[in-house]
C-alpha cells in the first residue's frame, strides 16, 4: 500500500460541516466551536449545498486583524476565501499532498464525478495516515530513508503523541 494507491475516499472525512453564505462569522466560529473544527465550508443559497468557498480559523484571524467593519452584519460570501480547491475522491493521497503543497493549503474538498461534496480531507488526515505504517513514513521520507529504521519512526510516534501526555 502507497500514497498512491490510496485513493483520498478513503482517508477524507464525509462529515463536512457547512454554513451558508448569508450567515455571518459568529455562525461560522459558532460551528467551528461547537464541533471542535478549523474550517467551515461555505455553501450556496441558489444552487442548495453547492460548495462555494471555505473559511478558515487562519481566516478568522486575517479578518479580526483588519477590523474595519461590523462583522455580525458581514455575509460569509464577502469573508470566505474563494474559489474553493477541490480534489476528486478517486485521486490519490499522494496528488492531494502535492496539490495542497503547490497552493500553500491545508485542506480540500473532495468530490464526486458530478463535482458534489463528498467529503473533506486535511493535512492531519495525511499525516495519520503516514504514522499509521513504516513503510508509508518512509515513502514520505523518500527513497533514501529505509523502511528498517524504525527509530525514527519510533520517535515521530512519539513526538505525535508527546502533547496528549500529563506533565510531571
Amino acid at each position: 500500500m502507497s500514497l498512491e494507491s490510496i485513493p483520498v475516499s478513503k482517508v477524507m472525512n464525509p462529515d463536512v460541516k457547512t454554513d451558508t453564505e448569508d450567515q455571518n462569522i459568529i455562525s461560522a466560529c459558532k460551528i467551528m466551536h461547537d464541533n471542535n473544527i478549523g474550517c467551515v465550508i461555505i455553501v450556496g443559497l441558489e444552487e442548495t449545498g453547492k460548495p462555494l468557498g471555505i473559511i478558515t480559523e487562519r481566516d478568522i484571524v486575517r479578518i479580526l486583524s483588519g477590523l474595519d467593519r461590523p462583522l455580525h452584519k458581514s455575509p460569509l460570501s464577502d469573508l470566505m476565501t474563494k474559489p474553493l480547491m477541490t480534489i476528486s475522491e478517486i485521486s490519490s493521497v499522494k496528488d492531494a499532498m502535492q496539490f495542497m503543497n503547490n497552493n500553500n493549503i491545508r485542506r480540500l474538498v473532495a468530490v464526486n464525478n458530478d463535482h458534489r461534496m463528498v467529503g473533506i480531507i486535511t493535512l492531519k488526515d495525511i499525516f495519520q495516515l503516514i504514522n499509521s505504517s513504516p513503510e508509508m513514513f518512509a515513502e514520505f521520507y523518500g527513497s533514501n530513508f529505509p523502511a528498517e529504521f524504525k527509530s525514527m519512526y519510533q520517535r515521530f510516534s512519539e513526538y505525535k503523541f508527546d502533547g496528549l501526555r500529563p506533565y510531571m
